[in-house]
């Protein structure tokens, strides 16, 4: 199995992600952190687009555009929508570049919908709940995506937002 360039290039850009996810964990300011995984939004874009994951390219675009927009919570209902929408196009998109690959479309079906669940949940910003699906559904979905279209970097993220996840559960439990 001979390995391209283009895909190692990718393996960095997801790294890189990885790491601009974990240091915005260290962000006190909701604008930096909004920032920072921003441009850790843009690294893994660029890897999934490098290793053939078109799904999960698009997505990530759509994620950077729903941080922007769920900034500031303000009970625009056009925002949770606008979002959705994107999360379809994306989708719909990503599925005409897969070109009848099954598999990429089960992979891509995956998180697409644990996706548009969580916009929801992050609209409604109920901590807990969300936490609990990140752990369930959202993560596990990225997680087999992320193996099977082989990005050390996403596999290494997802791991690292279900512990995160579970980790503040137990806090908040004892609090």
């Amino acid at each position: 199995m001979k390995v391209e360039i283009k895909e190692i290039i990718g393996q960095i850009f997801g790294i890189f992600g990885l790491l601009m996810f974990v240091l915005s964990f260290q962000c006190k300011d909701s604008k930096k952190l909004i920032f920072v995984q921003g441009i850790g939004g843009m690294m893994f874009f660029i890897n999934f687009l490098l290793i053939g994951a078109y799904g999960g390219a698009l997505f990530n675009l759509t994620i950077l555009i729903r941080g922007l927009l769920y900034m500031k919570i303000d009970g625009k209902v056009w925002k949770p929508v606008f979002v959705e929408v994107l999360f379809t196009v994306a989708y719909v998109y990503s599925l005409t570049l897969v070109k009848g690959d099954i598999l990429q479309i089960v992979l891509t079906t995956l998180p697409y919908v644990s996706l548009l669940i969580m916009s929801v949940l992050m609209w409604k910003q109920n901590g807990k709940l969300i936490r609990y699906f990140q752990i369930a559904t959202l993560s596990p979905s990225w997680l087999i995506h992320n193996i099977f279209n082989f990005t050390l970097g996403g596999i290494l993220a997802e791991i690292l937002n279900m512990i995160s996840a579970i980790v503040s559960l137990v806090r908040f439990k004892k609090e």
